[in-house]
């Protein structure tokens, strides 16, 4: 029997990243991200390697190339690579805003 009246409450977020955990073999991750409730899992994502880059001591200079898939880019037609940058631009943008909400880095700009 499911939570039908209310399917996006806390703790249904926390078993789902559990389990997501779980099934990726990624037991040593951290349990709490500093992403807002709701965050899409591209920017869960895109914040899980900000944080690898930044735990590593790498100066994120060019965040587009430092964290694009390569691979995909070239791969994809000229609009829809076009479109894939303005996402990651904006997927980071907003990971970067919360990070300095959360005081891991400094505020962008």
């Amino acid at each position: 029997m499911g939570n039908t009246r209310h399917p996006d409450c806390a703790i249904r977020e926390l078993a789902r990243t559990a389990k997501a955990r779980l099934a990726g073999n990624r037991y040593a991750e951290s349990a709490a991200l500093p992403v807002k409730r709701g965050a899409s899992p591209a920017q869960r994502e895109m914040c899980r390697r900000v944080l690898d880059l930044i735990g590593a001591g790498e100066e994120i200079v060019n965040p587009i190339a430092q964290l694009a898939d390569r691979a995909l880019i070239e791969r994809l037609p000229y609009e829809e690579r076009q479109r894939y940058i303005i996402r990651l631009a904006a997927d980071y943008a907003e990971v970067r805003r919360e990070l300095a909400a959360h005081g891991v880095c400094s505020p962008p700009g």
